[in-house]
């Protein structure tokens, strides 16, 4: 359920970082909803405590320097246009990753899961790729690869935190997120434009609803298993495909619908197992 809720929460983020990274660098989409949502993080994380040791912080920083490459690989991939094939391929790398490092790390899902698992692979591509055939998608599925490792790595070094932290480790995931951004642009891979030159109301929503998806999913994966929860967590691009076609007419296509339907039953196998 909780990875379910990130879900939603990323794609509805998602979609509005993409329309915002129409409008401005990538880049400046992640560093200025990093700046809004810190003291959010910071309030809500100090509130709640929790016993962190550094190694807690240390991860989290860790998780938030992934976190920023996939969500500038994202982004950017998202704002070259609805042709892109990035949306799939990140969810899916995203999704695969965990669940990988989770079965060495001794982790061993039911059968039912795994049925949920392999189901989940196929919808989450089936539901977000809008490419046509014969389209060149080298530069969208390197977005998309990009991100995914990004987003990956993100769900799997933030489980490694100690449950007694909390939310403690996602302040110094936040915080190396922006840092990661500003330090990179420093060095000309990326580029940034001021907040008053960004389109502020996208980036504000993309803020809450990013840090929100974080908190989700931390407790998803401290719930409970961290393959079932990074697979539950990566159906975002349903969710993102669905408000493109809502808020600005996008056509599904059969195959979409195909996803989207495989989405629902990829998640009833993951919640019964």
């Amino acid at each position: 359920m909780l990875g379910g809720i990130s879900s939603l929460l990323y794609g509805v983020a998602d979609f509005l970082g993409g329309e915002g990274a129409k409008r401005a660098p990538a880049a400046a989409i992640v560093l200025w909803a990093g700046v809004l949502s810190f003291p959010l993080i910071l309030v809500v994380a100090l509130f709640v405590g929790g016993d962190a040791r550094t190694s807690d912080y240390l991860l989290g920083g860790l998780a938030g320097i992934a976190g920023a490459l996939g969500l500038v690989s994202l982004f950017a991939g998202l704002g070259r246009g609805r042709t892109a094939a990035v949306a799939p391929t990140a969810a899916a790398v995203a999704a695969v990753l965990p669940v990988m490092v989770a079965v060495i790390r001794g982790e061993r899902p039911s059968l039912l899961a795994w049925v949920g698992v392999m189901v989940a692979i196929p919808a989450i591509v089936l539901s977000a790729w809008v490419a046509d055939p014969g389209e060149n998608l080298k530069g969208s599925v390197g977005y998309g690869l990009t991100a995914g490792l990004g987003f990956g790595g993100f769900t799997a070094i933030i489980g490694l935190t100690d449950p007694d932290s909390n939310l403690l480790p996602l302040i110094t995931s936040r915080a190396s997120t922006m840092l990661a951004v500003v330090m990179l642009t420093a060095f000309g891979v990326w580029r940034l434009v001021g907040f008053g030159s960004s389109p502020r109301l996208l980036v504000a929503g993309n803020a809450v609803l990013d840090v929100s998806g974080n908190v989700a999913l931390l407790l998803a994966v401290r719930a409970g298993s961290l393959a079932l929860a990074a697979v539950a967590a990566s159906f975002y691009p349903a969710v993102t495909v669905l408000l493109a076609r809502l808020v600005n007419g996008e056509h599904l296509r059969a195959r979409q619908i195909a996803g989207i339907a495989l989405t629902v039953l990829a998640m009833s196998a993951i919640a019964l197992s």
